[in-house]
């Protein structure tokens, strides 16, 4: 369900567009629990590819698997939702590309 979609539902109109977002982005993030997402997060452009371990309030915990810091990589991240600009739950058939292997070889 996209953020559109939700503000027309009964009993949402009048809301605030911001309380609907971390609505909409958190069920996201709890239905997509144990697969594997892709967040580019601010302030800093950053990105971390990994699987989603929880989501508490509106805070994502996940397991990184790649990072663009390198020294980052395989760690625990707890991302507040407001701080996520573009997000990707990998689908069936839909997956994310592990860009740490080498196409050429």
């Amino acid at each position: 369900m996209d953020i559109n979609s939700l503000s027309k539902q009964p009993g949402i109109e009048g809301r605030d567009i911001n309380a609907i977002r971390h609505e909409v982005v958190s069920r996201e993030f709890k239905e997509g629990q144990g697969k594997r997402a892709l967040i580019l997060i601010t302030p800093y452009p950053f990105l971390i590819i990994g699987s989603i371990v929880e989501v508490v309030s509106d805070y994502v915990a996940i397991k990184a698997e790649v990072t663009n810091v390198t020294e980052l990589d395989d760690e625990q991240f707890r991302v507040h939702i407001d701080d996520i600009e573009v997000f990707y739950i990998e689908k069936e058939g839909r997956l994310i590309p592990d860009i740490r292997t080498n196409q050429d070889d």
